[in-house]
């Protein structure tokens, strides 16, 4: 790697890092994934995650921003898919346009920690809703149009497994994955090749 690659990548990372931090230092957040969080989960014997940890806000901004410019008509409700401990779901709440707010995980710590985290940040929380379930066999309510928030929660069997489910419903209502480190991209579009790529960030839209 040539010194102005490097140089540009640290900055992007710093930048990104000031973001996060500012965000959740104004918003009395408080909670967030560490390295105990490997351990914890490698201690329940739970290695389906390749990327734990809290996604960088700004990519999550420009999917979102994406999604606004192609001008959808339906309104949509935003689900996080192993939603950690809450803060995109309340970055999200706080940033975006949607009807209803939600994200489960299947560890229950992490259940917990994000009601702490939207209870802190949230003075009225309306419309937003955290709950412990697996994604392997969770079925989307099939009268929403969902904007469906992932940073990479599980492996490709799950990925599969909860498409496959799913599948009939996204058509149905024009749902749309906003995917970030998109290591598991090819499960999804053997679904839709319905794509918008943002290859520096590897993020991605997927509209079915």
């Amino acid at each position: 790697m040539n010194n102005k690659k490097f140089y540009n990548n640290n900055l992007v990372r710093y930048y990104n890092f000031t973001y996060n931090f500012l965000f959740k230092l104004l918003n009395n957040i408080e909670i967030d994934l560490t390295e105990d969080d490997f351990k914890f989960l490698k201690k329940k014997g739970y290695h389906n995650s390749k990327g734990l940890g809290t996604v960088w806000l700004l990519n999550l901004k420009r999917l979102y921003n994406i999604f606004k410019k192609k001008n959808y008509n339906a309104d949509y409700h935003f689900i996080d898919i192993g939603c950690g401990n809450g803060i995109p779901l309340i970055y999200s709440y706080k940033k975006f346009d949607f009807l209803t707010y939600s994200g489960f995980d299947f560890v229950q710590k992490y259940v917990k920690n994000s009601k702490k985290n939207i209870k802190n940040s949230i003075k009225h929380p309306n419309n937003i809703n955290v709950f412990k379930a697996n994604a392997k066999n969770f079925i989307l309510d099939d009268k929403k149009s969902y904007f469906i928030f992932m940073f990479n929660p599980f492996d490709n069997k799950i990925m599969k497994k909860f498409l496959k489910n799913n599948i009939k419903i996204l058509k149905k209502n024009n749902s749309v994955i906003a995917y970030v480190n998109y290591i598991h991209l090819k499960e999804i579009l053997k679904f839709s090749q319905n794509i918008i790529k943002v290859k520096k960030y590897k993020s991605a839209i997927i509209q079915f």
